[in-house]
């Protein structure tokens, strides 16, 4: 062999750790367009209207896209419960009629206003899909009586002779899904390489789905994905409830009262949120602005940190937990008011956890869950690697103080450098056998932060003339 000098490039001292995941999540819900458990990658608002058309999930990804500016997984699944149509209420003294048909692509409060009198030909009216709070232009009733509400899937038959005046107001819900169509979605979701944080499922869960989505959960937890989910709870009844926010409350407590779960967060509350795709004032869950928030902080930021600022997006809540208390203390996430401060803010990120945990915050599972990504990630260095052993069989103390070294130097160079942990501790079991087991365990201890989440201050006057006095005594 001719001499010569050959170089073995090095790779790995560097010990840098890979893209964090922390603020990918993904959402799976009801959309007009979109593959059926297809999973998309979405990251600017303007594909929204083109990937996912409109509908529950299209609204939730805008949100989100919109008020946090990072990008999403998004699952449509399939639409197999159709949205309903509510009796229309006529307010006025004319005899025209308004027919309302059509299968829903979400909900809408639709309320149409005549502003012309006459028979279809010559009547004319404005248009509002959420009650009255945004109003379209004024549209000439059309001759044949139909007039297809664009981008909804509602159609108005106008009959008879109009009154200018009068009203004609109904309510649509959304098209929803299954528990056999979410699991589909989720397997889809499992199936796909990509890495994500949390899982948020669009739409009213029962306790039941919650219950479901906590053992996918787990399945997750098996595939190494260290990840939580959210899910929302149900909004005020008319029936059930009679109308009445104290009895919606009250029976949000007695039909979540058995579920309890480790990486499960259970939102609780409406507010009025102005859609970034249409610019309506819709009545949604608290879920989509909370989701945003987690995705702009880092993991171990209190949601409810009023230094943040207020949530923005939200024009008024329909639950205010400062003035109605009792779903936090139960283990919901809510939203609430501040007196002194303008706007609204997340009273706690609760996680559904039974007494006992150690995950009630949504903090302290994010920051669990990146520590356990990142600490795995750490140790596959040194899978089927091979170590050194004393005459015992017991791994040498410089070979597991390696080992050791560069996994709690992984951890601290993102939990401490990103002021998520307060100190990590890494041990590697000393007197394992791997001659026998061909196997080590490690033992790793992250110190959380702590949370000011209650402060008493003593306040008062002081005279300094006194203190003076008493001084020179």
């Amino acid at each position: 062999m001719i001499p010569d000098v050959k170089l073995n490039v090095q790779d790995g001292a560097l010990g840098l750790t890979p893209s964090s995941i922390d603020a990918v999540m993904v959402k799976l819900g009801v959309s007009s367009l979109g593959a059926v458990n297809q999973v998309l990658s979405i990251s600017q608002l303007s594909d929204v209207p083109a990937l996912l058309g409109t509908g529950p999930l299209a609204e939730s990804v805008a949100t989100h896209l919109a008020l946090s500016g990072a990008p999403l997984l998004v699952v449509p699944l399939n639409a197999s419960v159709a949205g309903t149509l509510g009796t229309v209420t006529h307010v006025g003294s004319g005899a025209g009629t308004v027919v309302a048909s059509g299968a829903p692509l979400d909900a809408y409060g639709v309320l149409v206003t005549l502003t012309r009198p006459g028979l279809p030909g010559a009547a004319a009216f404005t248009l509002s899909l959420d009650g009255g709070l945004t109003t379209s232009a004024e549209t000439s009733v059309p001759a044949g009586g139909a007039y297809p509400v664009p981008g909804t899937g509602l159609t108005l038959t106008f009959a008879g002779t109009f009154v200018a005046g009068d009203t004609y107001a109904y309510t649509a819900t959304a098209p929803t899904s299954t528990l056999g169509d979410l699991n589909a979605g989720i397997d889809a979701l499992f199936a796909d390489p990509r890495q994500w944080s949390i899982l948020h499922v669009v739409g009213t869960a029962t306790a039941a789905t919650a219950a479901a989505v906590a053992v996918r959960m787990v399945d997750a937890k098996t595939r190494f994905r260290y990840a939580s989910a959210l899910v929302e709870a149900r909004d005020i009844n008319a029936v059930t409830d009679t109308g009445s926010h104290a009895s919606w409350q009250s029976n949000l407590l007695t039909e979540w009262a058995t579920f309890a779960d480790v990486r499960v967060g259970v939102a609780a509350g409406f507010a009025q949120v102005v859609s970034p795709l249409t610019g309506r004032q819709n009545r949604v869950s608290i879920a989509a602005t909370y989701l945003a928030r987690l995705a702009a902080i880092a993991v171990s930021e209190h949601p409810g940190y009023v230094g943040r600022g207020p949530l923005p997006g939200i024009v008024k809540l329909f639950h205010d937990e400062q003035l109605a208390q009792g779903l936090d203390a139960a283990g919901f996430t809510t939203a609430r008011t501040i007196i002194g401060r303008q706007g609204f803010y997340i009273t706690n990120g609760r996680i559904m956890a039974p007494a006992g945990s150690d995950y009630p915050y949504i903090e302290l599972r994010r920051v669990m869950d990146k520590a356990c990504t990142i600490s795995r990630n750490a140790a596959l260095e040194f899978l089927n690697t091979s170590v050194r052993v004393d005459a015992n069989g017991v791994i040498l103390d410089v070979e597991a103080a390696a080992i050791e070294g560069y996994i709690e130097g992984q951890l601290r160079s993102t939990l401490i450098a990103d002021r998520d942990a307060s100190n990590i501790s890494v041990t590697l079991q000393r007197d394992s056998n791997p001659l026998s087991t061909r196997s080590a365990k490690l033992t790793t201890r992250v110190e959380p932060l702590a949370y000011l989440s209650n402060i008493t201050e003593d306040i008062g006057y002081i005279n300094p003339a006194l203190r003076t006095l008493t001084a020179g005594a």
